[in-house]
């Protein structure tokens, strides 16, 4: 019961905590167990969440044992289907044993049920995948080998893509690869149990790195983003309609960072020139608080944008005023909670969404019942109530068009005061699409 009410709660969560939930595949998720569901880990508490709520079997999840660290965390932690299980590195002196753990992963894959496991380990928030430790596998093949090979348990890779893992209205493709038949592994683990489960293992990473943007380096990160922000709609455009655009966007991410890695490989001076000059051509960009997007338009389309936007923005001022004095209070509740209980950048999403379900619902009951006493009639009531979510999301939107709309006023600003600085910034743009441009032919010429 905890479960389902949790599961429904959270669902309602993500919708309104991300912008978009995409998710590509989505009929390759087996809809019963024997099944583990093993994926990448770069947003914590959120990305067993967001699975979750895909999954129409109850799911069961493995843990770190830190966390059952009271009784009554034990008892609560197993009634929302948690499984403790020891790591190395949260007892290095200590001797551990991981058997009642196994122990209880066979019986939920005996019984045909569902679990989900983050084989790196811990959580980072990085486009990269890490070691993949070897449990996955161990657990995958030792309970095939207690039914003779004949459970019937599948692997099934996820790969998570956060846009921006801990913003509030960001957006997240969920991306669902070909479940693994265990079974075939069976005559390899029979003959060598811990090479079958390393060759499973390695099965799995491939998986899961062609499921997510997998950047080798924080610099190379650095730069793909760097590149996705100046080119990556022009190439966008370029690509045929077909599939829907966030499987585009996400198939060109993936192109380019392989590009990165071929050029680092090929020609490491070039590739080093041009990330000092993108970089500080988007560091300039940031200082006069200008957005490249904004730089690549012409004065005429950005003038007439900016005052169809400001007469938006004058018209709609009393909605957001409306808005805002709503859902102060609880839209900054939850940063503020977060900031109190957590440094770890990984961990602030969670914790917002978490506190977000409960504050806004309470927030709105309490000004309901405030709002019932000063005018006790049911059809005012109800269309107040629907006015504080509905108020709230367009307060949101305003903000972001505002802050839009000032980047279109300071461009067409900085152009009448120091037209030459605008002038040069976007023949530094200029420089850099005709390089990208270059090397994109060349890479398609020698790769293709």
């Amino acid at each position: 019961m905890l479960y389902f009410i949790l599961r429904v709660l959270f669902t309602t969560g993500l919708r309104v905590f991300f912008r978009q939930l995409k998710v590509s595949n989505r009929s390759a998720i087996p809809g019963q167990g024997p099944l583990l569901v093993a994926s990448n880990h770069p947003n914590t508490f959120m990305d067993p969440i967001v699975i979750a709520s895909l999954l129409r079997q109850q799911c069961y999840f493995i843990a770190k044992s830190t966390v059952f660290n009271s009784p009554f965390k034990k008892w609560l932690l197993r009634q929302m289907n948690l499984i403790p299980i020891h790591r190395r590195e949260d007892l290095p002196d200590q001797p551990f044993s991981n058997e009642e753990a196994f122990m209880a992963s066979f019986k939920a894959l005996e019984e045909g049920k569902t679990l989900m496991i983050f084989p790196e380990g811990n959580s980072f928030n990085e486009r990269r995948l890490r070691k993949i430790k070897t449990g996955t596998a161990r657990i995958a093949l030792g309970a095939e080998a207690q039914h003779n090979y004949s459970l019937g348990v599948k692997i099934l890779p996820v790969g998570l893509n956060y846009s921006a893992p801990t913003r509030f209205r960001s957006d997240v493709l969920v991306n669902i690869g070909e479940p693994i038949r265990v079974a075939d592994f069976a005559a390899a683990y029979q003959q060598d149990a811990q090479a079958a489960a390393d060759h499973l293992t390695d099965r799995l990473r491939e998986q899961l790195e062609s499921l997510i943007v997998n950047t080798p380096t924080e610099e190379e990160d650095q730069l793909l983003r760097h590149i996705e922000t100046v080119y990556k709609d022009r190439l966008v455009a370029e690509v045929p309609a077909g599939a829907p655009e966030h499987e585009q966007e996400f198939q060109l991410s993936k192109a380019i960072i392989k590009s990165i890695n071929y050029f680092n490989r090929e020609q490491p001076q070039r590739v080093a020139a041009f990330r000092q000059k993108i970089h500080n051509y988007v560091l300039q960009l940031k200082r006069l608080r200008l957005q490249d997007a904004v730089l690549g338009k012409r004065h005429g389309q950005l003038l007439s944008q900016s005052i169809i936007a400001s007469i938006y923005l004058l018209l709609g001022f009393p909605l957001y005023l409306y808005g805002v004095v709503q859902n102060y209070i609880p839209y900054i509740i939850p940063s503020k909670i977060a900031d109190y209980l957590t440094e770890e950048e990984e961990w602030r999403a969670p914790v917002m969404m978490t506190v977000g379900i409960f504050v806004f619902p309470l927030f709105y009951l309490l000004l309901g019942l405030l709002f019932w006493q000063l005018l006790p009639e049911p059809y005012y009531l109800v269309l107040y109530l629907l006015s504080l979510p509905l108020s709230g999301f367009f307060a949101l939107h305003y903000w972001n068009t505002f802050r839009h709309t000032h980047g279109h006023w300071t461009l067409l600003s900085l152009f009448f005061k120091r037209s030459s600085l605008v002038n040069q910034l976007r023949q530094q743009r200029r420089e850099i699409l005709q390089e990208l441009e270059q090397g994109k032919q060349e890479y398609l010429s020698k790769n293709s």
